[in-house]
């Protein structure tokens, strides 16, 4: 999602409506039930839904009370703990970041107009969410995230009902990862450390924890379900206290020195607002009893059921299964917060792509697709000056890959590769060019996990590298975002065809056939002008093959208009007899092409080959132009047949011409705007 289209922004709504009195209803996600589920229906569990404005759920409702805090938000009947979690670590966060995601100039006061904004980082930009304040209700009282102690604050369900939006419908919200939110609210980087293999948790973790936390890491901890009771229950409590299933908030870290021994704590907040853990360290346990009251206030203990909680790091291992982070990064944050933080500038990188069945979605490269892997997009970085921390000797490099979910559904297992590359060009690898680079592999993303995102942190030394982005299954479409951050400037681009490969004018040079039987047949089908139409041509190109090649090959209809027109520079509609030898000539060359890469004989090719035999033709194209043959002609299995080779070949031939003469019209002329040959090669195949 890029974004909502308006002519008007927030400021402007609010006054027009505030003058109008009157109140915003907003029609791009209106109070029905299409707003709540994708098929419109509401489940038994939730009941009656009654959307109600806050004025009519409490007598003086307020925005935000004595500033945000953790305590303000508590979950509902849905199951959004991984966001409400991650607001929550928002909220005790630095101000200034909290502020470009909820903006203080909105409240219940004199330019009160039941509309409301709010910001969040969307794959790549800052996204300004606008909506009116109706929220869901039980006829009496919120149904989703609200405020546990303060009934009359209502920034925390309004916050929820924009990421709603954003994400096509509450139900969206039903499920995901809490690294997700917190990437959403900062357009930091997230990190996932995986609990469950004890035998590679680095033993500094906790040092390392307390530390992103100083830096304004946001974090948090994630228990797996390991069995359900019934397909509605999705957490289930431990004798312990804590719930499978569910996220919590990393909301501090302290050390302290009790009856002569240290203690490594965290503290954690459960997002319901409640439910806490009940074992060492908890709020009635016989270690916080008996801890003095100097630390009591130095690590801000308060005795009540509000779902936070003291715990040590010895059992924090062993009850959960991974810690979230998201690391907050240059572009997340305002300029005067990396002032303030006295954080490194890195340089980010950031490319859109995709992997488009039939042209890059060649999947991790296990056989039988080993081939295909080559095919996955390609991203050169050129890293040429170490860090400033010259006793290391090399660049630092951060990689995320980002897979753009379809609501909260992450569908693919992504992983990415670096390889250094020994001869570097500008040219996308395959196996053959692979092999002579001596492709070197120096870091893999880690294994394939169905997160939004992975992220890596490498220190390499200076050289030129690809990162091949994939998908564990070949043939598995999906839209993904790379981020580059490199602590120096680099040189990086997406590998793939010249732009502007050397062509002659007529790319594919012709041989002469027999004569006498070339000629015999053409004056056998011509008609009265002595020229072929295309229904003529057809039944021609079939008495030629079986004389040439010694077998029927059929050309239906369209191809034979295709070539034609590709031929017929009169446009008369006809072929004349050089015309028609200069056709025969470019068939027998595309055939044989198509023959090579039909190596099995089906017939049919795989549409991963197509930029091999446009290369083999003389007529390489960018992957763009790729995208658009495939998804017209490809079909379900990517496959393309000869008969739709020859019309695509035509096709681009004919508009490669059609181009040379336009960029010869318009060559010298001031402001007239020209296609580059692949622009226009991509519209011509669209259309």
């Amino acid at each position: 999602m890029s974004g909502f289209v308006r002519t008007k922004d927030f400021d402007q709504l609010r006054d027009d409506l505030v003058r109008a009195r009157s109140l915003f209803v907003d029609p791009e996600f209106p109070p029905d039930v299409k707003s709540l589920y994708y098929n419109g229906r509401i489940p038994s569990r939730i009941g009656r839904i009654v959307w109600k404005r806050p004025r009519d759920i409490v007598q003086n409702p307020r925005f935000i009370v004595q500033g945000a805090r953790r305590s303000d938000l508590a979950q509902g009947s849905l199951g959004d703990c991984w966001f409400i979690a991650g607001a929550a670590t928002l909220a005790t966060g630095h101000r200034k970041q909290f502020l470009r995601v909820v903006p203080g100039d909105q409240d219940f006061d004199e330019k009160y107009a039941g509309i409301f904004h709010f910001n969040f980082w969307w794959y790549g930009k800052w996204v300004e969410v606008i909506i009116d304040d109706y929220l869901p209700t039980d006829g009496y009282n919120l149904i989703f995230g609200y405020n546990r102690e303060r009934k009359d604050e209502f920034w925390s369900p309004l916050i929820e009902k924009a990421y709603a939006k954003l994400r096509g419908c509450y139900e969206a919200l039903d499920g995901g990862k809490l690294q997700d939110s917190m990437v959403d609210f900062t357009g930091g980087i997230s990190e996932v450390i995986d609990l469950k293999d004890k035998a590679n948790i680095p033993g500094d973790l906790y040092d390392l924890l307390y530390k992103a936390f100083s830096m304004n890491s946001m974090m948090g901890g994630s228990i797996y379900q390991k069995q359900r009771s019934s397909p509605d229950q999705w957490e289930t409590r431990r004798p312990n206290g804590l719930y499978e299933g569910h996220a919590y908030s990393i909301t501090g870290f302290s050390r302290i020195t009790s009856g002569g021994r240290e203690y490594r704590l965290m503290r954690l907040r459960n997002p319901w607002g409640r439910a806490e853990w009940n074992g060492a360290w908890s709020d009635r346990s016989p270690e916080m009893t008996y801890l003095s009251e100097e630390i009591k206030n130095d690590i801000k203990f308060r005795r009540r059921e509000d779902g936070e909680f003291w715990m040590e790091f010895e059992d924090f291992m062993p009850n959960f299964d991974e810690i979230n982070m998201c690391h907050l990064q240059p572009d997340a944050l305002t300029e005067e917060i990396a002032e303030d933080e006295a954080k490194q500038r890195w340089n980010v990188t950031v490319y859109h792509d995709a992997w488009i069945r039939g042209v890059t979605a060649g999947g991790c490269g296990n056989p039988p697709y080993d081939k295909e892997y080559w095919y996955n997009p390609q991203f050169f970085v050129t890293l040429r000056d170490v860090d400033d921390d010259q006793s290391r000797n090399s660049c630092t490099l951060i990689v995320s890959l980002m897979e753009k979910e379809k609501g909260n559904a992450t569908n693919l297992a992504i992983e990415f590769n670096v390889y250094q590359l020994k001869y570097p060009d500008r040219k996308p690898l395959n196996g053959d060019r692979a092999a002579r680079n001596a492709l070197r592999l120096k870091a893999k993303g880690g294994s394939y996990v169905y997160y939004r995102e992975v992220t890596r942190r490498m220190e390499l030394p200076p050289g030129v590298y690809v990162i091949i982005p994939t998908t564990f299954e070949a043939f598995k479409e999906g839209e993904f975002l790379l981020r580059i951050f490199t602590e120096k400037a680099v040189d990086s681009g997406v590998l793939d065809e010249d732009e502007s490969p050397t062509l002659t004018e007529d790319p594919l040079s012709p041989t002469r056939p027999g004569e006498n039987t070339f000629t015999d047949v053409f004056l056998k089908h011509v008609g009265r002008d002595r020229k072929l139409d295309a229904r003529e041509l057809k039944a021609f190109l079939l008495d030629m093959s079986v004389i040439e090649f010694k077998e029927k090959t059929h050309f239906n209809t369209e191809s034979c208009r295709s070539l034609l027109t590709m031929i017929d520079n009169n446009r008369s509609g006809m072929l004349d007899l050089d015309e028609t030898r200069m056709l025969w000539k470019d068939v027998k060359t595309y055939r044989d092409i198509f023959i090579r890469f039909d190596k099995d004989r089906s017939g049919t090719v795989d549409t991963f080959e197509l930029n091999s035999m446009f290369g083999a033709l003389g007529f390489p194209v960018n992957r763009a132009v790729l995208t658009s043959i495939v998804r017209r002609y490809g079909g379900r299995d990517s496959k393309i047949s000869l008969q739709d080779f020859v019309i695509v070949i035509s096709k681009l031939i004919l508009m490669y011409n059609i181009f040379l003469e336009q960029q010869k019209a318009t060559r010298g002329k001031d402001g007239i705007a020209t296609f580059t040959r692949n622009e226009f090669l991509q519209y011509t195949m669209y259309c």
